[in-house]
């Protein structure tokens, strides 16, 4: 496992917990969303599962080959994954929350 590859693997391991802990507490077990991360010769994918009660839809957030994290030109980085995949996740419940009638 290389560097990029183990932070991708902390943070959706974080950020599961956090969603666990959560949705445990509200006692809504049975929504809880799942961030998942697969690796591949030279690639990367995160996706983020959301419960429904008809479905389980995937949505893929990031693909190695497609980098959209934030760069920080004056530390020349990028936006951490953790960052990352909470930008993206909040994106994604605002978009559908938009679209329920």
């Amino acid at each position: 496992m290389n560097e990029e590859q183990k932070e991708i693997f902390d943070a959706v391991e974080k950020i599961n917990e956090e969603l666990f802990k959560k949705y445990n507490k509200l006692d809504k077990i049975d929504y809880l969303p799942i961030v998942s991360c697969k690796f591949g010769s030279g690639y990367s994918t995160i996706s983020i599962s959301i419960a429904s009660e008809f479905q389980i839809p995937e949505f893929n957030i990031y693909f190695s080959e497609q980098d959209d994290r934030i760069y920080y030109e004056k530390s020349n980085k990028y936006e951490t994954f953790y960052k990352f995949i909470k930008r993206k996740f909040r994106m994604i419940k605002e978009e559908i929350y938009s679209t329920i009638i």
